[in-house]
């Protein structure tokens, strides 16, 4: 017997969001010149490598993978503290705002395949900081 849940499919849909977070990861790392759009950490690391003298890595892409996750972030506090606090609208808001950049990011890298990876890193990262905020923890 399952116990009910106040959440519905939520929990569901955020778990397979941090599934595409790691597999958009993985693919920004390997293909678009070592930078990661999911998660900042290891741009951060990057960054601190590129101080020590390291000139294998790109300072530039790790800065604008920084500054639209930023913007990103910004944009998608607004929409969480404009949302009512309906979690399902908020989720399929930021959803769509997800894949339609995703799909802007695909449609560049075909556009100029051999051209610099800037353009499909900053519309990959913007999403990203643009996830809606987890469930509170219900006491």
């Amino acid at each position: 017997m399952s116990l009910p849940t106040v959440d519905g499919p939520l929990p569901l849909a955020l778990i397979g969001l941090t599934v595409v977070a790691g597999l958009v990861d993985a693919v920004s790392y390997l293909g678009l010149g070592h930078v990661f759009v999911a998660n900042m950490t290891g741009n951060v690391v990057f960054l601190g490598f590129v101080a020590g003298g390291a000139a294998d890595i790109s300072a530039a892409l790790s800065l604008v993978a920084l500054a639209a996750f930023a913007l990103g972030a910004l944009a998608g506090g607004r929409l969480g503290r404009n949302s009512d606090g309906h979690r399902g609208r908020l989720l399929a808001v930021s959803s769509s705002v997800q894949a339609l950049a995703v799909a802007g990011a695909f449609l560049v890298s075909l556009a100029s395949f051999d051209a610099s990876a800037m353009p499909s890193c900053c519309s990959l990262r913007s999403p990203w900081g643009f996830r809606p905020p987890p469930p509170a923890a219900s006491v």
